[in-house]
């Protein structure tokens, strides 16, 4: 019997892993949040002006923007498309139902 065992890192030593273009490593596309994609201070819907109305909110009105990204539709899809393709779908690829592995086995059960 082999008492040393397998050794958990290679022998070489620790080297970094070489810098990309883009910064991705092989097929983990890093997909950043709408926050960082869009910018805030544009609007993607130009609303007209609110009419003057009474303050009902007291001392709780906002007085700031509330910051949300502003992203054009095509920019909103091509999000969200990419996101959609990490999910795993039995379109996309092999997906194992465990059909063989999941029968019952009165012997063992």
């Amino acid at each position: 019997m082999n008492s040393q065992g397998r050794p958990s890192a290679p022998a070489g030593g620790e080297t970094a892993a070489p810098q990309t273009f883009t910064g991705n490593r092989a097929l983990m596309i890093e997909e950043p949040l709408l926050f960082e994609i869009g910018q805030t201070d544009n609007c993607g819907v130009d609303l007209p002006e609110a009419p003057q109305v009474k303050d009902r909110l007291g001392g709780l009105k906002r007085k700031a923007t509330a910051g949300l990204p502003a992203l054009s539709e095509p920019e909103a899809m091509r999000h969200y498309v990419r996101l959609s393709q990490k999910n795993y779908a039995i379109d996309s690829g092999l997906y194992p139902l465990g059909s063989c592995t999941m029968k019952h086995n009165p012997r063992l059960n």
